[in-house]
């Protein structure tokens, strides 16, 4: 028999968001993450992080800073008695704000397509019949779904996305542990025949809070352009809440926008030297706005790899 999974997002679910991470030391475990983690793998439970992390094709950060930020996680979660089974993320991002060239592409492995829990399932001999997938945002849902997973849509932060059509909504990961626990204990004993059955659609019976509202496996789910939609929204709304916007916006960038502006006027008025006859001032507006130039450059350069 194949063994069940929990899916998790990462930031936001299982660690604070803190925007586009790149510091291993910036990586703190959200309380009762670990507790609520540890619960489910004494059930059973495959732990693996599923994760977008389009910083990579941002170039805010590379696949080895990448690591070292998986790698802290891991260790916080060992100090709490807690193993992750595996981790998959998605580096790529299409659109012009790929700035990273090889990681210029659309992507299965994005959610809310269910690539990488597909990829899990193959690797790890997974059953995504009786797994779930718990995340914070409707792509989460949507690729939960898309595999033939039980989701959870965490809203820690306000009311949820009325239109994610998650099996379950909780305020966080532990309630989250909760509703998994809640949903084993209740299911009924049956027969061979008709557990195989059930297994198959996905349709475990799950004692439903008040908070809840799960319209089940068969529930019409969200055109694709709607979650779509609905993860761009959710993106903007929570870089603008982000405690660490300036990898959208930096000072540094704007110094080298201005640099580039004012070596473009001195080009110009070397230019208006050259039609005066003024050879030797026009000389030297040149070499000024060479410089100019060059220090844009300098600070634009500084700005992508800092």
């Amino acid at each position: 028999m194949k063994p069940p999974a929990v899916f998790l997002d990462r930031d936001g679910t299982i660690i604070e968001d803190r925007g586009y991470l790149a510091d291993p030391g910036d990586v703190r475990l959200l309380p009762g993450a670990a507790d609520a983690l540890r619960r489910l793998s004494a059930r059973g439970f495959h732990l693996v992080v599923v994760s977008n992390q389009s910083g990579v094709a941002r170039g805010i950060f590379d696949e080895s800073r990448l690591a070292d930020v998986h790698a802290r996680l891991e260790s916080l979660l060992a100090a709490e008695g807690v193993r992750l089974d595996a981790a998959y993320y998605c580096p790529y991002l299409d659109g012009p704000e790929a700035v990273v060239e090889r990681y210029r592409r659309d992507s299965e492995l994005r959610k809310p397509r269910p690539g990488m829990l597909l990829q899990a399932a193959r690797e790890l001999g997974l059953d995504l019949s009786q797994s779930w997938m718990v995340g914070n945002s409707p792509s989460d849902v949507e690729a939960g779904r898309r595999a033939g997973c039980r989701t959870i849509l965490l809203h820690t932060n306000g009311s949820p996305t009325p239109a994610a059509a998650a099996t379950f909504l909780a305020r966080g990961v532990e309630e989250a542990a909760d509703l998994v626990e809640r949903s084993l204990a209740s299911a009924s004993p049956t027969s061979s025949d008709t557990a195989g059955a059930t297994a198959a659609a996905g349709v475990n019976a799950a004692p439903e809070p008040a908070e809840t509202s799960p319209p089940g496996p068969g529930a019409p789910a969200a055109p694709d352009a709607v979650v779509g939609m609905l993860e761009r929204i959710h993106e903007q709304l929570d870089r603008a809440s982000r405690p660490q916007r300036q990898q959208d916006f930096s000072l540094l960038r704007l110094f080298a926008a201005l640099l580039q502006m004012l070596a473009v006027v001195v080009a110009l008025w070397g230019m208006l030297g050259l039609f005066d006859g003024e050879n030797a001032a026009a000389t030297a507006r040149f070499t000024l706005g060479c410089f100019l130039q060059g220090a844009a450059l300098t600070a634009f350069a500084l700005d992508r790899w800092r």
